[in-house]
């Protein structure tokens, strides 16, 4: 996976758990990630790692270390997602 494809998956995790918090369930027309999010057997994993990213996210990222965070992030949430399905 390329660091597009794995922007993207990343993005897909965090839109389709933020709709499920939200109330919205996924129709027939939905992508594959918000169809499966909440079956995913890291589900509850998954949210713990999004909440403590928030809760340490400053509002900016302001240096290189502070990218590495959010890189590293992203590869962990598609990790449990992928290894949840």
């Amino acid at each position: 996976m390329d660091e597009k494809e794995l922007m993207e998956l990343s993005e897909e995790i965090i839109e389709s758990l933020t709709k499920l918090v939200l109330g919205e369930s996924p129709g027939f027309l939905s992508n594959s990630v918000f169809k499966k999010l909440n079956s995913n057997k890291h589900f509850d994993e998954i949210k713990s790692l999004y909440s403590s990213f928030i809760v340490s996210f400053e509002g900016q990222y302001k240096d290189a270390a502070e990218l590495k965070k959010l890189s590293d992030f992203r590869y962990k949430i598609v990790e449990l997602y992928k290894s949840g399905l």
